[in-house]
C-alpha cells in the first residue's frame, strides 16, 4: 500500500476541493464551521478522523459558512463563490452563509478621517 486515500467525497462531492475552490474566492477569509443560525443545523461536515468545518453537503444543496472581507459587496461575494462551486457540485443549489467579517472599518478612526 501506498499510503494515499482517496479525496473526501460526500454525495459525489469532493468536499476537500469545494473548501479549496471557497477559500481561493476574492473576498473569502476563511470558511466557518458550526451553526450560526440554529434552525439550519451545523455547516460542518464529518469525515472519518477529522471534520470540515464550514462545508455541508445535502442531496439538493451544498451550504458553505465563510467569512468575507469588509470591502466586498456581499451579493457579489456569493454570486462569485455560486459560480466557482458550480463545476463542482452537480446540480445543487449552493447556498452561501457569510458568518463574519473581517477587516471592518475602525469607527473611530472612520469618524476623524471624514472631518474636513
Amino acid at each position: 500500500m501506498t499510503g494515499i486515500s482517496a479525496p473526501p467525497v460526500v454525495d459525489g462531492v469532493d468536499v476537500d476541493r469545494v473548501a479549496e475552490v471557497v477559500r481561493s474566492c476574492p473576498g473569502v477569509a476563511d470558511l466557518v464551521g458550526g451553526a450560526v443560525l440554529p434552525a439550519t443545523g451545523p455547516v460542518t461536515t464529518y469525515l472519518p478522523g477529522r471534520r470540515l468545518g464550514g462545508v455541508r453537503v445535502e442531496p439538493d444543496r451544498v451550504t458553505v459558512q465563510v467569512t468575507g472581507d469588509w470591502t466586498v459587496a456581499l451579493p457579489a461575494l456569493g454570486r462569485q463563490v455560486q459560480s466557482a462551486l458550480a463545476p463542482l457540485v452537480g446540480d445543487r443549489r449552493v447556498d452561501v452563509v457569510v458568518a463574519d467579517l473581517v477587516d471592518l472599518p475602525d469607527a473611530a478612526g472612520s469618524a476623524d478621517s471624514n472631518r474636513t
